[in-house]
């Protein structure tokens, strides 16, 4: 947990990427696409980072990874709650399709 821009709470999520396609990506679009975090049944939103956290962020939702390299990034999102469960869903990227399988986030 951290303080995003705006003073507000947030989670940050680091994450090592790596590009099996055969074009560019850029890590915040796949981000969009592939991974979802809800708390209280609610989406919740990217937000923006501040300070040392600010870099990773920002070259998250800006950069672009080329086929068959890797990236290390972070996705941070505004939370309701500092002591409410996040959890978190996948996208499969072949299928299109959520995988069943979740990862819970204990904030306190």
């Amino acid at each position: 947990m951290i303080k995003d821009a705006n003073g507000d709470a947030a989670l940050l999520v680091k994450y090592n990427y790596t590009n099996k396609t055969n074009n560019n990506e850029v890590p915040q679009q796949v981000q969009n696409n592939a991974i979802m975090l809800k708390q209280d049944g609610k989406q919740l939103a990217a937000t923006t980072a501040t300070g040392d956290n600010a870099a990773i962020v920002n070259s998250s939702n800006n950069g672009q990874v080329q086929p068959g390299k890797s990236f290390d990034g972070a996705l941070l999102v505004k939370v309701g709650s500092t002591t409410s469960e996040v959890t978190m869903y996948f996208k499969n990227i072949q299928t299109n399709a959520w995988l069943d399988s979740t990862q819970p986030l204990k904030l306190d």
